[in-house]
């Protein structure tokens, strides 16, 4: 059986890691030099949102062999709202993990588990692996090619503005700011790398890239940030669907495979779970889609989630902002396995219907 793959980021190397433990060696095309994002930087993987799944790399772990180690523990989360700051504090609240070409980043540490050799500085054409392949599994990080074959449907655009900063950190706290003034519906967040160097990140949908910067300008003033900025760059999250997950021999994952959830915007256990589901259906001869089933589900219904954040105004942040950090809530959500995914319309109805009716 002959497999390639386009892409050899998080979803890719496990992809590739998934089939050689099938005895399936593929021929992997990097387009980039190395593996990994070109700038270092630390995604958060936050428990709650991958319920009933309760803990997503003992979850990767166990089930596919796939061990990735996280840069830290997320013991606490403070949230910011414009006027109310609450903290959740529980030892099962997720991980941070490194991003980028570090060598204790996720794709770094993936690499080093392959055994076939990567073929780099390669802009493969999936026109033609599709002819000289029995399967092609499209990682390219982006929604390119299902997008051009009629298989992407787009939910949220969003524009991203990050900077590594230098201050002092709790390594362990995830730091959030919401307020319509500088983020719109999205949030802010700050990740630490340790106790004195930090990612901080806006993300703001439904603007153009021309319009990132105002928004920038006005957190850094609102919030009287004073944190030494050592770079800044931005870029376009796109959150969607990629449905149907195959297009004759190809299968969509990672970024190409709607790894990017629309609400938070979080994509790294998506991406490494939809590598290790395609190398098990082609390995098994299972169904793609139906292993996909749980990733495209929880898309929609967090989609839900964004959609009626999108309604709410500074008021309305500050008080869900207590709602979520009540005793009884915070217990409920952070340190149980409720799914919260499973009731989202329950819970946003609740919310918007009632909690903000005063």
């Amino acid at each position: 059986m002959r497999v390639a793959i386009i892409g050899a980021g998080s979803a890719g190397l496990t992809a590739a890691i998934r089939l050689e433990s099938y005895g399936i060696k593929p021929d992997i095309f990097e387009r980039k030099s190395k593996v990994g994002d070109t700038f270092n930087h630390v995604a958060g993987l936050l428990n709650v949102i991958n319920r009933p799944i309760n803990d997503p790399l003992d979850y990767l772990k166990n089930n596919f062999d796939v061990n990735i180690e996280p840069l830290n523990n997320i013991n606490r989360i403070v949230m910011h709202g414009p006027t109310v700051t609450r903290t959740v504090t529980s030892r099962r609240l997720g991980y941070f993990l490194l991003k980028g070409q570090g060598a204790t980043s996720v794709e770094s540490q993936l690499y080093k588990k392959l055994k076939t050799n990567v073929n780099f500085n390669v802009h493969a054409d999936y026109k033609n692996l599709k002819e000289a392949y029995d399967y092609v599994i499209v990682a390219t990080g982006n929604h390119q090619i299902p997008n051009e074959l009629g298989c992407w449907h787009t939910l949220v655009k969003t524009r991203l503005k990050i900077a590594e900063v230098i201050g002092k950190f709790d390594p362990n706290a995830l730091t959030m700011w919401m307020n319509t003034a500088y983020c719109k519906s999205g949030y802010v967040y700050l990740a630490p790398f340790d106790d004195r160097r930090a990612v901080l990140a806006l993300i703001v949908p439904y603007i153009t890239k021309e319009e990132i910067d105002k928004y920038w300008e006005n957190f850094l003033k609102i919030e009287k940030i004073g944190y030494d900025i050592i770079s800044v760059c931005d870029y376009e999250h796109i959150s969607g669907n990629s449905f149907p997950h195959t297009y004759e021999n190809l299968y969509f994952i990672g970024n190409a495979g709607g790894a990017i959830e629309p609400f938070l915007g979080f994509g790294q256990f998506a991406s490494i779970l939809g590598g290790a589901l395609a190398a098990k259906s082609i390995a098994t001869g299972c169904n793609f889609e139906n292993e996909m089933a749980y990733l495209t589900n929880a898309n929609i219904k967090l989609l839900e989630f964004r959609k009626a954040i999108d309604t709410v105004d500074n008021d309305k942040i500050d008080r869900l902002v207590k709602f979520l950090t009540t005793p009884l809530i915070k217990q409920l959500i952070y340190d149980t396995n409720f799914n919260i995914i499973k009731y989202s319309s329950f819970l946003i109805r609740y919310a918007v219907n009632e909690l903000f009716r005063f």
